[in-house]
């Protein structure tokens, strides 16, 4: 089945440009005609148009899909209908031509699960298996503004985070360039005439001498360096899973960051298996595909070691008691849960948990670092000053007038 980009009208008189496909274009212009356009004129889509739909949709434009297509089925619109509407609503863009896509592969009979499946650059298998679980329960509507509300709260989360980086990182280079200028700059001015006063130098002068030597002779290496060393690293992490598995561990070592980045971790694990869960998935494939959304191989491998523990009959808060990672309050909560037999509500409560415990550490982490730039900018201002001035006030000191 071909793609085409076609141009039409609609009853009101209006021009539409949307992709869709089709065995040829007689097919094409009886799929328009069933939606009450009429073809003005179509194209086959080559190799190299398809390779542009490739473009990275954004979490925005699928809030505003899920949310808009979970209205749309609580108002009692089907599914094919709403799926036109949303595309005819929206400018011609890329995400218009997905949902067009979308739309086509539903009326050639394929489930909507399915149809998101054959775009996995845009839907995630998380998203396809909780369109699907939705759809085999009946509550496709329920599931779609669940997952609003989860496409949300990342895009919230991962506002606060860039939010949280964006001074430390704007002050972290100019901490940066001003170490570099006065390495290079100031200190070479000043160092003859600290040199050629009389006495030994203290120790702090004479590091700041080497250092300013340094730079002023291996900037290239002090620079390219660290460069060299940061491609080589993310080659050697994308290419090598043992890489990838110690530097996602040594991430979650790392002061006031690792613990934050855990923290971050399985909350999208604890959403995600609650979503999943209250949407009629078993407990195993719950597990199974929260593996994919944690983003770290360390923790993916003690889910993964969690998950054949529950298969060889051990409960889900032993098994995930076993990875050493999870709090006693949420194995608490999950235990309880097993116990009532409302493992639901329990996985509802360690979201909320892990959701507010996320939040927090994200605001301390950003009230420690602050201060700690600031602290990190006056000791180097403290140590140029000192290992300038010093020497020059032992020289007055020992001045006879």
């Amino acid at each position: 089945m071909a793609r085409f980009r076609y141009v039409a009208i609609d009853d009101h008189g209006q021009r539409l440009v949307g992709m869709a496909e089709a065995d040829n274009l007689d097919m094409l212009e009886s799929r328009l005609q069933t939606r009450s356009l009429t073809m003005i004129r179509a194209k086959p889509v080559h190799q190299r148009r398809r390779l542009t739909l490739r473009r990275k949709i954004t979490r925005r434009e699928l809030i505003n899909f899920c949310f808009q297509m979970e209205q749309m089925i609580h108002a009692g619109v089907g599914l094919l209908e709403g799926l036109r509407d949303y595309a005819d609503a929206q400018d011609p863009c890329h995400f218009r031509d997905v949902v067009s896509g979308i739309a086509d592969k539903i009326e050639s009979g394929q489930t909507f699960s399915g149809s998101l499946q054959d775009f996995p650059e845009v839907f995630s298998p998380l998203h396809v298996s909780l369109v699907e679980a939705g759809e085999r329960s009946g509550e496709l509507g329920q599931v779609l503004a669940h997952l609003t509300e989860s496409l949300k709260w990342q895009d919230e989360l991962i506002s606060q985070t860039k939010k949280a980086l964006r001074y430390p990182a704007f002050v972290a280079v100019v901490v940066l360039v001003a170490v570099t200028f006065l390495m290079m700059y100031v200190v070479p001015q000043i160092t003859t005439f600290i040199v050629s006063m009389e006495g030994e130098l203290p120790w702090h002068t004479r590091l700041l001498i080497a250092v300013s030597h340094g730079f002023v002779n291996y900037w290239y290496l002090i620079f390219g360096i660290p460069v060299a060393v940061f491609v080589f690293g993310r080659l050697l992490i994308h290419h090598h899973a043992k890489a990838r598995y110690w530097f996602d561990g040594f991430k979650l070592r790392l002061w006031v960051i690792g613990p934050v980045l855990e923290k971050i971790m399985l909350a999208r694990f604890a959403h995600y298996f609650a979503l999943l869960y209250n949407a009629g998935m078993p407990v195993l494939d719950c597990i199974a595909m929260c593996e994919g959304v944690v983003g770290n191989a360390y923790v993916k491998k003690a889910l993964a070691k969690a998950r054949e523990d529950v298969a060889n009959g051990q409960s889900i808060s032993q098994s995930l008691e076993d990875t050493g990672l999870f709090p006693s309050l949420v194995l608490r909560l999950i235990k309880m849960g097993e116990r009532t037999g409302d493992l639901g509500q329990a996985l509802d409560n360690v979201n909320y948990f892990y959701r507010r415990d996320v939040d927090e550490a994200v605001a301390k982490m950003q009230e420690m670092i602050e201060p700690a730039l600031n602290i990190l900018i006056g000791l180097i201002i403290g140590w140029v000053m000192l290992s300038v001035l010093g020497p020059v006030y032992d020289m007055i000191g020992k001045m006879k007038f």
